[in-house]
């Protein structure tokens, strides 16, 4: 089989779809969905300005610039431009093909190059080493240090993201993985059997959610399956620029999951899930097209499996709280699931839920998007804090660990009392 040939002036053959970007009609109606064009007001910052230096790379016209590759690595890829477009241009998708593009055309060298590459690698496609890293957080937790840090301010003498990235961390736990039987039998009357993909973040970071997400299944009549041998999702690395390690990780999960006789694939995590749902696209020139397909339409959100098959609500208990809801992105945006988690929240007795202004806008997250534009991410989460004060609420329900980080951390920064929620921790509250 002869090579693929590069596109234009694309450094890899694996570059942005190239039907997707002539679709584009420079209509506008992406500009004030898109928070990093609000921000600066850049044409090159926007969706249509993105996808026109990304279409006049394919089309020879310039080189693969840094200007290209800045703005595919400051796209939130929060895929708000998506859902606006009315040619269906997906433009955050483009940006993560250029991303990789970007790695090639602008490699890292030395040390900096040989730590992504042990991360992305080594590191995050294995689960017991990824478990093993957390131990020393979990220590400096436990042993006072964090406590000794935080008041000695020291970290404000380094970057602005190295005392973010420490403020942000929750409290430690031992991860969920280990913990969690193979097997879990469905209580009451069975209504079906489903495999459980349980993120990386969320078994190191928030065992307890994905806790609550296994006991609102099984209360709901699922019996419930989580391989050990389940590998990360791929969505780090898709952000970061590596889709051959996705697409190994892709072809892996895949396989162990598709060997299951399930229901469906559910998952508590929305980036997760974004990421399963492009395992079609991604692997799409391995040939197994129906394999592929049977995947991607078994793949479930909780709240979109829990909304599809209906929610016990009999023996729910009554959560007197005020409640208002923050739609991840790659949830509403890239999954399009946005009703069915309302309608779980209003299920429950008790629940005064309030909607919130803007509930889809980004909250500034986007993987290490906080980390690495901290000033322009704390300007994107301003505007959501001020929002969910206006509510009134009690409590934040989000779906997604990465929103839920930023959100907690920026309500403590700002010494607002709302406590951020995952969906099925709401739900475990009704259900005792």
């Amino acid at each position: 089989m002869a090579e693929k040939q590069c596109l234009g002036n694309f450094p890899l053959a694996d570059e942005p779809n190239y039907e997707g970007m002539l679709q584009c009609m420079r209509c506008g109606f992406c500009l004030p969905t898109c928070p990093t064009y609000v921000l600066t007001g850049r044409e090159r910052s926007s969706p249509r300005g993105r996808v026109a230096l990304a279409k006049a790379v394919a089309d020879d016209q310039i080189d693969f610039t840094g200007a290209l590759k800045e703005e595919s690595f400051f796209c939130l890829d929060c895929r708000a431009c998506s859902t606006s477009c009315p040619s269906g241009v997906h433009a955050g998708q483009v940006m993560e093909a250029c991303r990789n593009q970007a790695n090639e055309a602008f490699p890292l060298t030395g040390a900096v190059r040989k730590f992504r590459e042990f991360v992305l690698q080594r590191m995050l496609p294995s689960p017991d080493l990824l478990e093993t890293s957390m131990l020393p957080a979990r220590l400096y937790q436990k042993l006072g240090i964090q406590w000794l840090i935080r008041h000695s301010h020291i970290l404000k003498l380094g970057p602005d993201w190295m005392e973010k990235a420490e403020g942000m961390m929750p409290e430690l736990h031992p991860p969920l993985r280990p913990q969690l039987p193979e097997v879990i039998p469905a209580e009451g009357e069975q209504r079906g059997r489903v495999a459980f993909f349980l993120g990386c973040i969320m078994t190191l970071m928030y065992p307890e959610v994905s806790r609550q997400t296994v006991k609102v299944l099984t209360s709901q009549g699922f019996e419930v399956i989580t391989p050990k041998e389940q590998k990360c999702c791929g969505a780090p690395h898709l952000n970061e620029g590596d889709r051959e390690t996705t697409r190994s990780l892709a072809r892996y999960n895949l396989d162990l999951f598709m060997e299951l006789e399930v229901d469906a694939i559910v998952t508590d995590c929305a980036g997760c899930g974004a990421a399963l749902k492009e395992y079609e696209e991604l692997l799409e020139e391995s040939g197994e097209h129906d394999k592929l397909e049977l995947f991607h339409k078994r793949i479930k959100d909780i709240s979109e499996f829990l909304g599809e098959q209906g929610l016990r609500t009999e023996s729910l208990k009554s959560v007197e709280k005020v409640v208002t809801y923050h739609e991840p992105c790659h949830l509403c945006h890239a999954q399009g699931i946005s009703k069915q988690p309302r309608d779980l929240i209003k299920a429950i007795p008790g629940i005064d839920f309030r909607e919130l202004n803007e509930a889809s806008w980004c909250c500034g997250s986007a993987a290490t998007f906080s980390l690495k534009y901290t000033g322009e991410s704390q300007q994107i989460l301003d505007r959501k804090l001020e929002n969910i004060q206006a509510t009134g609420a009690e409590l934040l329900v989000t779906a997604n660990p990465g929103c839920h980080l930023q959100l907690a951390w920026g309500l403590k920064q700002a010494g607002m009392p709302q406590e951020v929620v995952h969906i099925t921790e709401l739900l475990g509250m009704a259900t005792g």
